[in-house]
């Protein structure tokens, strides 16, 4: 529990957000999500269609080293869906 001073110190630091910045003080209020959240949804996107794209083409020209890049790539996109998910919570 905070003490009196700490609840006061935070309703100022709260009052001269809103005066400072109100469109961050409503944002943060309505609990708008970040921005990064929406280029991480298309850093995930992208990923995606890279290793499906590169799957694809390593498994038609039976490449190896292709089908390696499309492996990492769907690494890369497992590990962007996992830090979404983080971010929603």
């Amino acid at each position: 529990m905070l003490s009196h001073h700490e609840r006061a110190e935070l309703d100022k630091i709260e009052h001269w957000f809103e005066t400072s910045d109100p469109d961050l003080a409503a944002a943060l209020q309505r609990g708008v999500p970040a921005r990064s959240a929406g280029l991480l949804l298309v850093l995930t996107v992208l990923l995606d269609i890279t290793a499906a794209g590169l799957l694809v083409t390593g498994l038609l020209t039976a490449s190896p080293a292709l089908t390696l890049c499309a492996l990492l790539a769907a690494a890369g996109g497992v590990a962007a869906h996992v830090a979404r998910c983080h971010d929603h919570r």
